[in-house]
């Protein structure tokens, strides 16, 4: 006979959601094209949560891929080890990757000035009152100024690290990334077809029946992703979806990319340089530093960008140049063909979001899977997510441009008078009226909520514009005492004293051999497990 304890279980049994993430589907084979970072993760996303679809990948060893620095979000690291389950330490020795806290920005006010955009939240609105700054606000910003990182070694030589509590990121050497997702891929027995597509054949209805290699084969699938990057060759010339463009509030189109030696100190942030005519980033590597300049050629030609870039970190002969459109696709999912990463569309990588934007696509892609083509409930959900997404990417970034006062070039001048500010514009007018924005969850530029935004929440928002001094009333006095404050930043001085350099962590091998990688990843009450898709 059931008890009382029986009855209280039942009453509060959380069964019902127990139900699968990843939805049943017709669709039985799924042919990407592109076989970069975008390709890749996309092929093993779908081995992982949808093993019942045959997925194939067609790729040319003849069209290179770019290969930069990559800079990445927090949601890499779960999307990478937990959904994915990528063996960290085979990720660490074959990628070689170093830690990002977060975002260094010189930017927002003349002169000697920057601010820290970490992933931990903090006490923004008391620094910015007591120091007229953010960069205190945090324990990690305090680490990110002094090149630091929450591992701590004590007197004894014993490694306390704190990387399960502290969000990051990683930066990537994408060339080594690629070539260490190209052989996961192959482990994982997903084809791979090397050729190049010459043509897309479509049927009356515009939907594609086959692509056509070099070799002459026609290769059919039920669901075409296309991953090609800024050819865009199935979605954007095959199928010629409409393109909207980001012009009015990202003018950048062009890259200069380049490396310079870093001298061991591996700093744990990107760092984003204001420019006269554009941004610079810097991505710290284990021995060198990837830069790119990101310029408009409305502005600015490959001889003044190149001088300017030199005068700003230093002589180097080896660069290239790449050549960019900012702006999205109407439709993510246009008959049969699904658009990924640049095929898709592209926003600068000021906010490091090339990568985030991929994941969240495929994740979208999974979790709403069509049962077939004919579901356009489905297909809509799938282009509206995707979209305003994007749109919201575009917005907070347009914040950076508008009020940003550290250069008065032409450029400059005609960003923070020109920039089309679109749905961001209610963002700064509420942060104007009743800052902070993340006291409340106040501020946001999505449809789907009136909290939080889909990416860049109220925090994010914070950040920005206390960052670049935007608020345009005497701040608020916290309720915080200056005496608990500037306590609290003694704290973080104290610990950070204590801390590690990347240098040294990777110099002693305290993450492999130490056992620090697989502490972090055995444990199960993370950041990591807590923000996994």
């Amino acid at each position: 006979m059931a008890s009382l304890s029986d009855y209280i279980d039942t009453a509060f049994d959380l069964s019902y959601l127990n139900f699968s993430k990843y939805p049943q589907t017709e669709i039985k084979s799924i042919g990407i094209l592109g076989g970069g970072t975008a390709g890749y993760l996309a092929a093993l996303a779908l081995k992982k949560l949808h093993p019942k679809i045959q997925t194939s990948v067609i790729e040319s060893s003849k069209i290179p891929v770019i290969g930069v620095g990559e800079s990445t979000t927090t949601e890499i690291v779960p999307f990478l080890h937990r959904t994915l389950g990528i063996d960290p330490q085979e990720f660490f020795q074959a990628v070689q990757p170093t830690i990002k806290l977060g975002i260094r920005f010189d930017w927002g006010c003349p002169g000697d000035y920057h601010f820290n955009f970490n992933f931990f939240a903090g006490h923004q609105q008391e620094s910015y009152y007591y120091e007229d700054s953010i960069n205190n606000a945090n324990w990690a910003s305090v680490l990110m100024d002094n090149h630091k990182i929450p591992v701590i070694r004590e007197k004894n030589g014993e490694m306390i690290s704190l990387l399960q509590s502290i969000p990051f990121s990683y930066h990537i050497d994408n060339k080594n990334l690629i070539r260490f997702l190209n052989n996961i891929v192959k482990q994982r027995q997903i084809p791979i077809i090397d050729a190049v597509v010459e043509n897309v054949h479509l049927d009356d209805n515009d939907f594609v029946t086959s692509i056509e290699t070099d070799d002459g084969k026609k290769h059919s699938f039920d669901l075409y992703i296309d991953c090609s990057g800024f050819r865009s060759r199935i979605l954007g010339q095959g199928l010629k979806t409409e393109f909207i463009s980001y012009k009015s509030t990202l003018r950048n189109n062009r890259a200069l990319t380049f490396d310079t030696p870093n001298n061991n100190d591996i700093r744990p942030y990107t760092q984003c340089s204001t420019m006269p005519n554009g941004w610079a980033w810097t991505i710290p590597m284990r021995g060198e530093n990837h830069h790119g300049y990101v310029h408009s050629t409305d502005y600015c030609d490959e001889e003044q960008a190149l001088k300017e870039a030199r005068a700003r970190f230093g002589h180097f002969e080896k660069y290239k140049m790449v050549e960019f459109r900012t702006g999205r696709h109407k439709k993510a999912w246009n008959k049969n063909v699904f658009g990924l990463g640049n095929a898709y569309g592209f926003v600068e990588p000021l906010e490091s979001t090339a990568i985030q934007t991929a994941v969240h696509s495929i994740m979208t892609l999974c979790k709403l899977m069509p049962n077939n083509h004919h579901d356009s409930s489905s297909i809509a959900a799938i282009n509206q997510e995707i979209a305003a997404t994007w749109d919201t990417f575009r917005w907070f970034l347009a914040v950076h441009y508008k009020y940003n006062k550290q250069m008065d070039t032409k450029y400059w001048q005609d960003c923070r008078a020109n920039t089309e500010m679109g749905d961001a514009q209610m963002v700064v007018d509420l942060f104007n009226q009743r800052a902070p924005l993340s006291a409340s969850n106040l501020g946001t530029n999505s449809p789907y909520t009136a909290c939080e935004a889909l990416v860049f929440n109220s925090y994010s928002y914070d950040t920005l514009l206390y960052g670049q001094k935007a608020l345009e009333r005497p701040p608020v006095r916290p309720k915080m005492s200056k005496e608990e404050y500037v306590q609290r930043t003694l704290s973080y001085q104290e610990l950070t004293k204590k801390a590690l350099s990347l240098h040294e962590l990777f110099s002693e091998d305290y993450l492999i051999e130490g056992g620090l990688l697989e502490q972090l990843f055995e444990d199960q009450d993370t950041w990591i497990v807590e923000t996994e898709a």
